[in-house]
């Protein structure tokens, strides 16, 4: 009984581990570039909870305004389309970016 549940946590754990890979990191493949944007999130924002909700906003529905990238980057890189993922599933990409790209991991 306790392999299936830790077998089942396993499935789990890796499925949500997809979300963030095949949806996030199949176009921001530089990590540096996640670490900048956690960087100017957490300057203008600095609290977890602000710093998801801006995220979760900009992705839902990006422009200019929401960006906390400067103008010229904009125009360099464009801007992504609108999330095809649900409220659900780009939670949980957002919260596995936040965890992995968090200040404190790179605090020594």
């Amino acid at each position: 009984m306790v392999k299936i549940y830790i077998i089942l946590i396993f499935f789990i754990s890796f499925s949500i581990a997809n979300v963030f890979s095949n949806n996030c990191l199949s176009c921001h493949k530089d990590k540096r570039e996640l670490k900048l944007f956690m960087i100017k999130y957490t300057l203008k924002y600095s609290g977890k909870k602000e710093i998801k909700k801006a995220i979760f906003r900009f992705l839902k529905s990006p422009t200019s305004n929401k960006s906390i990238m400067p103008y010229s980057y904009i125009i360099k890189n464009n801007f992504k389309d609108d999330t095809t993922l649900d409220d659900q599933e780009l939670k949980k990409a957002i919260d596995i970016y936040y965890n992995k790209f968090k200040l404190q991991n790179f605090i020594k």
